[in-house]
């Protein structure tokens, strides 16, 4: 389904493929191919269509067609007993708001992963790796890339909860924000400026919602960087990242394969336990996404 914006339909058509040669033939929702400005129909089909799916008895999955913007307009309006026979919800970006919604109201893990419109364009790995997931396995440890940077060593061990940093930020003070006391927090973003990244973690930090955070990883940053200007130039992400999470004192490891880089969308549990080891660079599931035997 689209709970969020319009989809591109060759790239939803090319990733379907994929899903039906794993799993058969999916449901389409009503609003799939929708447009009401940036959105894949208005607010009250996109929830009509979030609804049907929410109630559907012999629906196990619901898969985001793709992210963009309009997921946290729903939320409000979503009964939490739509809860009470779970289904797995899958997507990223701005899809992770619904992600936080199910797991506040009803402790119902996720998998933060690619949306269908990706499935096609996705490293082998990493397709690998969802159907591991999807099919109640444990995936191996994700493991840094060679640009990866250990801000604060160390090992811990939480529920893993992982968001757009936007979407997150946008959900501070409402009854979708989730609890980080205890958690391991990862993060991505995609288009924000290092001054906007900056502002989001501030207001984290600021808002209290970082107070006894386990340990954060972070993602993809992609399209993140401040263009030059007559040859100076500001902070770069990574040195945001560095000033605002590197005062938290607890584990934070950088560079982790998942997020909106073309071809790469590592998938990871939303609300299973993992391990986080900065001293090795590498984020460990250590347990499987199981509807309703997260505690």
């Amino acid at each position: 389904m689209a709970p969020s914006g319009p989809v591109n339909s060759e790239r939803v058509r090319r990733g379907l493929a994929h899903v039906r040669r794993r799993y058969g033939e999916p449901r389409l929702a009503a609003n799939l191919e929708r447009r009401a400005g940036y959105f894949a129909g208005d607010d009250a089909e996109r929830l009509a269509s979030l609804e049907l799916a929410l109630r559907d008895e012999q629906a196990h999955v619901i898969w985001a067609a793709r992210g963009g913007f309009g997921a946290t307009r729903l939320l409000g309006r979503l009964d939490p007993a739509l809860l009470e026979r779970p289904k797995l919800l899958v997507g990223f970006s701005d899809v992770s708001a619904l992600l936080c919604w199910a797991w506040t109201r009803a402790r119902v893990p996720s998998i933060h992963g690619p949306v269908i419109g990706q499935l096609n364009e996705l490293h082998e790995d990493d397709r690998q790796r969802l159907w591991a997931l999807l099919e109640g396995e444990l995936p191996e440890p994700l493991c840094a890339n060679e640009h990866s940077a250990s801000l604060h060593g160390g090992r811990v061990e939480g529920r893993l909860i992982a968001s757009n940093l936007e979407v997150l930020r946008s959900l501070i003070g409402t009854p979708h924000m989730p609890s980080l006391n205890g958690a391991i927090l990862a993060l991505e973003e995609v288009g924000e400026r290092p001054y906007r990244v900056d502002r989001a973690l501030t207001q984290l930090l600021d808002s209290g919602s970082l107070r006894g955070v386990a340990g954060v990883v972070v993602g993809d940053l992609h399209g993140c960087e401040e263009p030059e200007h007559g040859g100076s130039r500001g902070w770069t992400a990574a040195e945001v990242l560095d000033d605002r999470l590197g005062r938290l004192g607890v584990p934070v490891l950088l560079g982790l394969p998942f997020g909106h880089a073309p071809g790469r969308n590592a998938a990871l549990g939303f609300g299973v336990l993992a391990r986080l080891d900065a001293d090795q660079g590498a984020l460990e599931q250590l347990e499987p996404v199981a509807l309703g035997e997260a505690t």
